[in-house]
């Protein structure tokens, strides 16, 4: 199948900020499978499949329709290398957003701040594990709990965070608690209690993706 790659691009008011929107034409790549990512996309209009090959065969993941968020990935991982392709399969629209887009609308609306990871995780887990292996799981959740810090929410309830991560990375909630500890162990995060005797995962450093990589050093 022949695909074009052409793409208008405009500017469109989306909340409170500005955001880049681009029309994608039908059979169009939006991105493709093993290349460098560096934006998620919103959804609003038309219609995406979600595909990658496994064992040289192509396999659909998901078609998306609005609203829906895909790419997302690309956000939390420094590796960002795409692990499938999205193609439109009708016209659609697609809004682009960075990180620091993300950030942004994550201070205007704090609910995005407990749905993004729910979204994660339910495009996750239409996945297989072998499609959508995460690089770098370490740093993957040192770049969750960074973003959040980054938006001011330091305190996290520690089992729904615990369980969350574990499925968004298609891992064990023991493995996950490894690195959480681990993290503790550096004073990066402290577990505790809030005054409703709920656990919860402390956030005590605000920079904490700078902080880890000079740790590192």
């Amino acid at each position: 199948m022949s695909i074009v790659t052409q793409q208008t691009v405009q500017m469109k008011q989306v909340s409170r900020g500005n955001y880049l929107m681009r029309n994608v034409l039908k059979h169009n790549v939006v991105f493709n499978e093993g290349t460098k990512g560096d934006a998620a996309y919103i959804l609003t209009e038309g219609k995406i499949e979600i595909s990658g090959i496994i064992e040289g065969h192509k396999k659909v993941f998901a078609i998306l329709k609005p609203i829906s968020i895909f790419g997302e990935m690309a956000l939390f991982l420094d590796e960002g290398m795409r692990t499938a392709t999205a193609i439109a399969l009708e016209d659609s629209k697609v809004i682009v957003v960075t990180k620091d887009d993300l950030e942004e609308f994550m201070r205007q609306s704090p609910k995005v701040i407990a749905s993004i990871i729910t979204v994660l995780v339910s495009r996750l887990k239409t996945t297989t594990k072998k499609a959508m292996k995460v690089p770098s799981t370490g740093l993957g959740i040192v770049r969750i709990f960074d973003l959040f810090s980054t938006c001011g929410r330091l305190e996290l309830k520690y089992s729904p965070t615990v369980k969350t991560m574990a499925d968004t990375f298609v891992t064990t909630t023991d493995k996950i608690e490894q690195y959480i500890f681990g993290l503790a162990d550096q004073g990066l995060l402290s577990i505790g209690r809030d005054n409703n005797d709920t656990r919860i995962i402390r956030i005590r450093e605000r920079d904490m993706l700078n902080a880890v990589m000079q740790k590192k050093e």
